[in-house]
């Protein structure tokens, strides 16, 4: 039978191929708009997929952070038979009130946004972004649930790196432009998310169950509500560079600036592979009881993090220049804003995934709290920093925020758990009780 140990490694393992495919075809989406239509067009793009995101993140309601935490749970404790009318109830409040509704609005919005960024041209992409809302909103739910279900084949086919792949096969297969060619390919995707969902869920109802009560609306909505606004902060906290560099600067640098964040992101490349299973991990070992698999689970994401992370930080600030060349020569100017954000990323890296272990614990109030202080911190930066030193000044304080949520999550780990991803690095991994 499969230890906790060998389940990680081989999910991180298949999750680290699909991250490399991904990260890949992000980096051949962002080289071919560029090559072909410019900085300032791929700006465009990213700044309509910022506005998408953060409305797919919204009309979610946290719920889908719910499912991740409450399909592990419900597995350990025998209650499978809530799992598929946990999905149902998400999908409906998801998909068919919240997501259209939110769309809605936005396109009311559209106007006021458009004159906010100073570009009269993003107005053709709007019809696009509000028609993507439920759509990336079901998708995410999909995804989320499937790897609750510890479904990870299924769950690896559900990343953006996977709908980055499908929009450039479209641009250069079919010659179409980005937006409608990531349109179709995450139209495909989220359809292919939700057949396998459908097909991983266990079929029938279950018996029910004295447990039932604590899969209720009150205790969903009572999780998912911290688990939104903590999430909604972070995705705040991610865009808001973004946002405001699309207020204050022209599109290319907007452009430029993005090809460095996605550059910097290679250095949390198994982060991100390892924290895809790690969550639902996490929830297992704490709804058991299980501390010391607890440990052992963060031990090794810990561990696996740092291995990766390092050498790829080197690499990046040993010759940023040159690896932004690749994408023209207009974006070698965006050589400082990645060593800043590589500095970033690499704290993130070897803080392990704390902000996970909080959530999956029990403790999603207080990284609530923690992703506020920084995303609020975050926001003032960027207001300040932007018109006085432009893309630059947005990366140093991307990475500052990004250095201070990780490390005060890593605190509030110690403090609250007793877990220390410091003593896992250097070896030991000496705890109180929490």
């Amino acid at each position: 039978m499969a230890t906790p140990s060998s389940k990680l490694l081989s999910a991180s393992g298949l999750m680290l191929a699909v991250k490399l495919l991904g990260a890949a075809s992000a980096y051949a989406l962002a080289w071919w708009v560029s090559r072909h239509e410019g900085p300032a067009a791929y700006g465009r793009f990213e700044l309509a997929l910022t506005v998408l995101t953060i409305a797919a993140l919204a009309a979610r309601l946290g719920l889908d952070g719910v499912l991740v935490k409450w399909m592990a749970a419900s597995k350990v404790k025998g209650e499978e038979g809530v799992q598929r009318r946990l999905v149902g109830r998400v999908m409906l409040v998801t998909g068919l009130l919240s997501a259209p509704l939110l769309a809605a609005l936005m396109w009311g919005a559209f106007p006021s946004l458009t004159s906010w960024l100073g570009d009269e041209t993003l107005a053709q992409t709007w019809p696009w972004v509000a028609a993507g809302v439920p759509i990336l909103a079901v998708w995410g739910v999909s995804s989320e649930a499937l790897r609750g279900l510890s479904r990870m084949k299924s769950h690896a086919l559900l990343q953006p790196g996977i709908v980055a792949a499908g929009a450039v096969a479209c641009m250069v297969g079919l010659g179409w432009n980005i937006v409608p060619s990531y349109a179709a390919s995450l139209v495909a995707s989220a359809l292919l998310g939700a057949v396998l969902l459908v097909t991983a869920l266990p079929k029938g109802a279950g018996k029910p169950s004295a447990l039932s009560s604590e899969w209720g609306w009150r205790p969903m909505l009572r999780t998912g509500w911290p688990m939104l606004l903590g999430s909604a902060m972070f995705l705040v906290m991610s865009w808001t560079d973004t946002l405001l560099l699309g207020h204050f600067l022209e599109e290319d640098q907007v452009g430029i600036y993005r090809v460095a964040f996605r550059m910097a992101a290679v250095v949390t490349l198994v982060q991100a592979a390892v924290n895809s299973y790690a969550a639902p991990l996490f929830a297992e070992r704490h709804a058991a009881g299980d501390r010391a698999g607890l440990k052992s689970a963060l031990r090794q994401t810990t561990l696996l993090n740092v291995a990766f992370s390092v050498p790829a930080f080197v690499a990046l600030v040993s010759v940023p220049a040159w690896w932004l060349g690749w994408f023209g020569d207009a974006f070698v100017v965006g050589a400082t804003c990645l060593v800043w954000l590589a500095v970033g990323q690499v704290v993130n890296a070897l803080c392990g995934p704390v902000m996970y272990l909080l959530n999956m614990t029990g403790h999603e109030r207080q990284a609530q709290r923690i992703v506020w202080i920084a995303a609020l911190g975050n926001l003032a930066m960027n207001v300040w920093a932007i018109p006085r030193f432009g893309i630059e000044g947005a990366a140093v304080a991307t990475a500052f925020s990004m250095a201070l949520w990780n490390v005060a999550a890593a605190v509030a780990v110690k403090r609250l758990l007793g877990l220390s991803v410091w003593d896992a690095i250097s070896g030991g991994q000496n705890s109180t009780n929490a």
